[in-house]
Protein backbone atom coordinates (compact mmCIF):
# COMPACT_ATOMS: atom_id res chain seq x y z
CA UNK A 1 0.00 0.00 0.00
CA UNK A 2 1.35 3.26 -1.11
CA UNK A 3 0.05 6.52 -1.68
CA UNK A 4 1.46 9.19 -3.84
CA UNK A 5 0.64 11.81 -6.42
CA UNK A 6 -1.22 15.25 -6.06
CA UNK A 7 -4.91 15.88 -6.46
CA UNK A 8 -7.19 18.74 -6.58
CA UNK A 9 -10.82 18.45 -5.15
CA UNK A 10 -13.25 20.40 -3.38
CA UNK A 11 -15.78 20.04 -0.40
CA UNK A 12 -18.97 19.84 -0.80
CA UNK A 13 -21.83 21.80 1.41
CA UNK A 14 -22.17 18.81 3.44
CA UNK A 15 -18.42 18.98 4.52
CA UNK A 16 -17.67 15.60 2.49
CA UNK A 17 -14.32 15.14 0.48
CA UNK A 18 -13.99 12.77 -2.63
CA UNK A 19 -11.27 10.43 -1.85
CA UNK A 20 -9.88 10.05 -5.28
CA UNK A 21 -10.34 6.07 -6.45
CA UNK A 22 -6.38 5.45 -6.91
CA UNK A 23 -6.35 6.07 -2.99
CA UNK A 24 -8.84 3.73 -2.44
CA UNK A 25 -7.79 1.23 -4.99
CA UNK A 26 -4.39 0.79 -3.07
CA UNK A 27 -6.07 0.26 0.51
CA UNK A 28 -5.79 -3.11 1.91
CA UNK A 29 -9.22 -5.27 1.96
CA UNK A 30 -8.29 -5.46 6.30
CA UNK A 31 -9.18 -1.01 5.75
CA UNK A 32 -13.04 -1.88 5.73
CA UNK A 33 -13.22 1.30 3.24
CA UNK A 34 -12.11 3.12 6.82
CA UNK A 35 -9.50 5.61 7.22
CA UNK A 36 -8.38 7.49 10.16
CA UNK A 37 -8.67 11.68 9.68
CA UNK A 38 -6.58 13.82 12.74
CA UNK A 39 -4.73 17.09 12.63
CA UNK A 40 -1.77 17.27 10.67
CA UNK A 41 1.72 18.92 12.08
CA UNK A 42 2.16 21.69 9.54
CA UNK A 43 -1.77 23.28 9.22
CA UNK A 44 -3.31 20.41 6.98
CA UNK A 45 -4.69 17.15 8.02
CA UNK A 46 -3.55 13.62 7.94
CA UNK A 47 -5.33 10.88 6.58
CA UNK A 48 -4.21 7.04 7.49
CA UNK A 49 -5.53 4.12 5.99
CA UNK A 50 -6.98 2.01 9.26
CA UNK A 51 -4.24 -0.74 9.50
CA UNK A 52 -1.81 2.05 9.39
CA UNK A 53 -3.15 4.18 12.14
CA UNK A 54 -3.22 1.07 14.33
CA UNK A 55 0.96 1.26 14.26
CA UNK A 56 0.15 4.89 14.85
CA UNK A 57 -1.51 3.92 17.84
CA UNK A 58 1.10 1.28 18.65
CA UNK A 59 3.94 3.98 18.56
CA UNK A 60 1.86 6.42 20.80
CA UNK A 61 1.09 4.04 23.58
CA UNK A 62 4.94 2.80 24.01
CA UNK A 63 5.65 6.58 25.20
CA UNK A 64 5.60 6.99 28.72
CA UNK A 65 2.22 8.66 30.17
CA UNK A 66 4.24 9.78 33.39
CA UNK A 67 6.18 12.72 31.30
CA UNK A 68 3.66 15.84 30.66
CA UNK A 69 5.00 16.43 27.42
CA UNK A 70 4.07 12.91 25.93
CA UNK A 71 0.64 13.32 27.58
CA UNK A 72 0.09 16.72 25.88
CA UNK A 73 1.25 14.98 22.28
CA UNK A 74 -0.71 11.93 22.53
CA UNK A 75 -3.72 13.84 23.12
CA UNK A 76 -2.92 16.86 20.58
CA UNK A 77 -2.87 13.51 18.03
CA UNK A 78 -5.54 11.00 19.40
CA UNK A 79 -8.05 13.47 20.72
CA UNK A 80 -9.17 14.83 16.84
CA UNK A 81 -8.72 11.60 15.24
CA UNK A 82 -12.08 10.36 13.59
CA UNK A 83 -13.29 6.81 12.19
CA UNK A 84 -14.34 7.53 8.75
CA UNK A 85 -15.75 4.87 6.19
CA UNK A 86 -16.18 6.53 2.71
CA UNK A 87 -19.25 6.10 1.08
CA UNK A 88 -20.38 4.19 -2.40
CA UNK A 89 -19.01 7.51 -4.10
CA UNK A 90 -15.66 7.59 -2.13
CA UNK A 91 -16.84 10.30 0.35
CA UNK A 92 -15.47 11.11 3.85
CA UNK A 93 -17.48 13.50 5.91
CA UNK A 94 -14.43 15.92 7.69
CA UNK A 95 -15.50 17.41 10.83
CA UNK A 96 -15.51 20.91 11.15
CA UNK A 97 -12.82 21.14 13.92
CA UNK A 98 -10.55 19.77 11.51
CA UNK A 99 -11.55 21.71 9.01
CA UNK A 100 -11.17 24.83 11.05
CA UNK A 101 -7.76 23.53 12.23
CA UNK A 102 -6.16 23.29 8.29
CA UNK A 103 -8.11 26.52 7.39
CA UNK A 104 -10.20 24.54 4.38
CA UNK A 105 -13.05 26.25 3.12
CA UNK A 106 -13.87 24.57 -0.57
CA UNK A 107 -10.58 23.73 -2.38
CA UNK A 108 -8.47 21.55 -1.27
CA UNK A 109 -5.24 19.65 -2.33
CA UNK A 110 -4.52 16.17 -1.64
CA UNK A 111 -1.55 14.82 -1.33
CA UNK A 112 0.01 11.28 -1.12
CA UNK A 113 2.73 11.01 0.95
CA UNK A 114 3.20 7.28 0.95
CA UNK A 115 1.61 5.56 3.84
CA UNK A 116 -0.59 8.62 4.32
CA UNK A 117 -2.44 11.19 2.68
CA UNK A 118 -1.89 14.53 3.53
CA UNK A 119 -4.87 17.42 3.13
CA UNK A 120 -4.41 20.79 2.13
CA UNK A 121 -5.79 24.06 1.85
CA UNK A 122 -4.04 24.98 -1.67
CA UNK A 123 -3.56 28.49 -0.28
CA UNK A 124 -1.75 27.15 2.89
CA UNK A 125 0.43 24.88 1.22
CA UNK A 126 1.69 27.48 -1.04
CA UNK A 127 2.92 29.68 2.00
CA UNK A 128 3.94 26.50 4.02
CA UNK A 129 6.34 26.07 0.45
CA UNK A 130 7.17 29.52 0.01
CA UNK A 131 9.03 29.85 3.82
CA UNK A 132 13.05 29.85 2.94
CA UNK A 133 14.25 27.44 5.78
CA UNK A 134 11.93 24.45 5.25
CA UNK A 135 14.72 22.14 2.96
CA UNK A 136 17.82 23.45 2.35
CA UNK A 137 19.53 21.82 -1.00
CA UNK A 138 22.19 20.43 1.35
CA UNK A 139 19.18 19.09 3.37
CA UNK A 140 17.95 17.80 0.47
CA UNK A 141 21.04 15.92 -1.00
CA UNK A 142 21.83 14.56 2.87
CA UNK A 143 18.39 13.20 3.29
CA UNK A 144 19.00 11.59 -0.32
CA UNK A 145 22.20 9.92 0.63
CA UNK A 146 20.77 8.48 3.48
CA UNK A 147 18.22 6.63 1.00
CA UNK A 148 20.49 6.06 -1.43
CA UNK A 149 18.04 8.24 -3.91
Amino acid sequence: MSFTGEYNNIIDQKNRLSIPAKYRKALNIENDKTFVLTKGFDQCLFLYPLEEWRIVEKQLSSLSTIKGKNRSFIRSIVRYANYLKYDSQGRIQIPEVLLNYADINKNVCIIGVIKKIEIWDPKTLVKYESRKNILSDDDFDELADEINF
